[in-house]
């Protein structure tokens, strides 16, 4: 299904996945995150996206966003195997569960059509888990290799994204619980991989790293459009099915969730054995959910993050219950046609089920597909934009996209993430402070052309407040200023490019 989804004309998703990948070329080609360039993430994505980023470099960097959206698919499908693998101890239902229900979320297919970090985190902290948990079946104990191996790949799970600490807490209680001391050997690793791996970063800009990495990760305002799903808005988008054709109502949240918190609290009550697997789980899923909830910034895809350990905890509960369940069944009086008639029933229904499942994610994704960007709306950047010019993107996509991200101009700016360097500056709740907009003026100053999604040669009056739904802190110093250097060459389609007169 996810390499399927790669056939389709335009994606879901184009603004993180150039930032996450022209990171990766810069970094590849020695402009430096944090010193060179904002990015409001820790360097995790970079690190992992180098190989693809070298690729692009030598076949460009078109082919290269191609590739990494091949290596999303990859990575995005393998979660839910190792998702079903984590639980097998449980039984066929509860691997199905947990891997088919994560395959078939159609937040998956959203995160999975391009770039992002939450299956890249994932997928380390799975195969983590499985390290660790590896002996846990037979009784026996992690080894020391087996905790240190286990706490590197959290380490960098972290390294990617910060939430990976919900899950690592998770499984530091576990340990503690069963092996007491031993668990330091976890958190050690765990720590010493994300130390070692950011203190090249760390080194050549302290001060912004922290601030980039650190502070803004933990401690964003949220605005007026983030910050605005409640309680409810993001149990839904916990199930996996918001902004679909079947996105539940609050009513069938809130009716979802009760049982879901009846189901675990039977199944995991005092009357059956816990693993530690199923323990862990169980406190990542609380954990996660509990600070998807109460934080200060929010997107409806952030879900995914959430959606392992809640299938993992269903197919966990499910399973620990099917035991039970086979016992009533078995008392029941009834003859061997009526039992090999329900069980074929059951499992049609099954089989039914997943198919209209398929059938429908295969459906919401060339539906929402619209809102993505396709070859034709960008093909002029090609055509207006010579090769190795120096060029300002509202969305940095567009250079990668069609090849004119790297530039021969030793001088140009390196704006890689425009709306994440609002993040120290208000995030769109203030106006613009003068550093601020000085900054953008220099980028402009230096640059040949500029590709943007909305005009910036409208009225004066037009541009007054813009700097709350744009990515560039207009004022009128910085709309006049614009407006004598640059003139429009290219518009159609919502694209706008502009050239600097001066360059000419």
């Amino acid at each position: 299904m996810y390499l399927w989804q790669l056939s389709i004309i335009g994606f879901l998703q184009f603004y993180d996945t150039g930032v996450y990948l022209a990171a990766s070329i810069h970094l590849v080609s020695g402009i430096m995150p944090y010193r060179d360039f904002v990015f409001v993430q820790p360097p995790g994505i970079m690190l992992l996206m180098s190989p693809v980023a070298l690729f692009s470099r030598v076949f460009g960097s078109h082919d290269g966003f191609v590739l990494a959206r091949v290596v999303s698919a990859v990575v995005t499908a393998l979660n839910a195997v190792l998702l079903a693998w984590l639980v097998r101890h449980r039984g066929r239902v509860a691997m199905l569960i947990a891997g088919a229900g994560l395959v078939l979320l159609p937040v998956d297919g959203f995160v999975s059509s391009g770039l992002r970090l939450e299956p890249f985190c994932i997928c380390f902290i799975l195969f983590g888990s499985l390290v660790i948990f590896s002996n846990e079946h037979g009784r026996g104990r992690p080894s020391t290799r087996q905790l240190a191996i286990g706490g590197v790949l959290f380490g960098f799970a972290a390294l990617i994204k910060l939430w990976a600490f919900f899950p690592l807490l998770a499984l530091v209680i576990c340990l503690l619980l069963r092996y007491r001391s031993r668990a330091l050997i976890f958190v050690g690793t765990a720590i010493a991989s994300f130390v070692a791996l950011s203190l090249p970063f760390f080194l050549s800009a302290p001060r912004t790293f922290l601030s980039e990495v650190f502070v803004e990760q933990l401690f964003r305002k949220a605005d007026n459009v983030t910050g605005a799903a409640g309680i409810i808005g993001r149990l839904a988008d916990m199930t996996g099915f918001s902004y679909s054709s079947i996105t539940p109502t609050n009513a069938e949240v809130v009716i979802a969730f009760v049982g879901m918190f009846c189901l675990v609290a039977i199944a995991y009550g005092p009357r059956f054995e816990c693993d530690a697997v199923d323990l862990f789980l169980l406190l990542a899923a609380v954990f996660t959910v509990s600070g998807l909830l109460v934080a200060p910034e929010y997107f409806s895809y952030y879900g995914y993050f959430a959606a392992p350990f809640l299938l993992g905890v269903a197919g966990i509960s499910v399973g620990r219950l099917g035991p039970r369940f086979k016992k009533i069944l078995n008392g029941v009086n009834a003859s061997t046609f009526i039992r090999r008639l329900a069980a074929r029933v059951a499992a049609l229904t099954g089989i039914i089920l997943v198919v209209a499942l398929v059938l429908y994610s295969t459906t919401f994704y060339s539906l929402a597909a619209r809102f993505g960007i396709s070859a034709k709306v960008i093909a002029p950047i090609t055509r207006f934009v010579p090769a190795g010019s120096c060029v300002l993107y509202t969305e940095v996509a567009f250079g990668v996209f069609t090849n004119r991200l790297q530039t021969s101009q030793p001088d140009c700016p390196s704006v890689v993430d425009p709306g994440g360097m609002w993040f120290a500056w208000g995030y769109h709740m203030v106006p613009p402070t003068a550093a601020f907009v000085s900054e953008w003026k220099t980028n402009f100053v230096d640059a040949q052309y500029v590709v943007a999604q909305s005009s910036m040669s409208g009225p004066q009056s037009a541009f007054l407040d813009t700097w709350r739904s744009s990515n560039i802190p207009w004022d009128r110093g910085l709309t006049k200023w614009f407006k004598n250097h640059y003139r429009l060459v290219f518009e159609n389609g919502g694209l706008y490019i502009y050239e600097n007169v001066s360059k000419i």
